[in-house]
């Protein structure tokens, strides 16, 4: 099983993630913004008019994510993907591109309201995260009428990282019976 966890930058998807692994041995954690990074720095492939940095519009990371995480979902159980994905026609192209692979593909949003996440935002160690994730609430907050029906909903606002772990290995156990 692959899940997808998605919802906005610094909602804590990677520490969810982290969480999951520590308690599951056989989840794994796959990282598709490393292909990404590949993809800008050694390929170069960047597309006029495409915001700068935003690799999720170049087909050639969406066509690779598929490939490089239909290999990685082999053995693990649950393939866990923390990756914010926006667009709802692209998401859809990834999602279904791996279900057509054979794998069961579950999406999960993290969801958070704008003054929770600007606390957690503006609570975070990393300085240099603390701009690009503030400027891109706006963009989550207009995607995620669209996201929401594409699987299940965990609303953060009053969760510890811990209890939404705990909710979504919820889920997670439910699809396996």
């Amino acid at each position: 099983m692959i899940v997808w966890l998605n919802g906005p930058s610094g909602v804590g998807k990677a520490t969810v993630t982290a969480e999951l692994c520590r308690r599951e041995p056989r989840a794994r954690a796959f990282d598709a913004e490393r292909i990404g990074w590949v993809l800008q720095r050694t390929a170069g492939l960047v597309r006029p008019g495409v915001r700068h940095g935003d690799y999720r519009e170049l087909p050639a990371w969406r066509a690779a994510t598929v490939v490089a995480a239909a290999r990685q979902a082999r053995g693990a159980d649950p393939l866990l993907v923390p990756m914010t994905m926006l667009r709802r026609k692209h998401l859809e192209e990834v999602l279904g591109a791996l279900r057509d692979r054979g794998h069961e593909v579950r999406h999960v949003l993290l969801d958070v309201s704008p003054p929770a996440l600007v606390e957690r935002v503006e609570a975070d160690d990393d300085a240099d995260a603390r701009g690009w994730r503030l400027d891109d609430l706006g963009a989550y907050l207009t995607a995620r009428r669209d996201l929401r029906p594409l699987g299940e909903v965990v609303d953060t606002d009053d969760l510890l990282a811990e209890e939404v772990a705990d909710e979504v290995q919820d889920l997670i156990n439910a699809w396996r019976n």
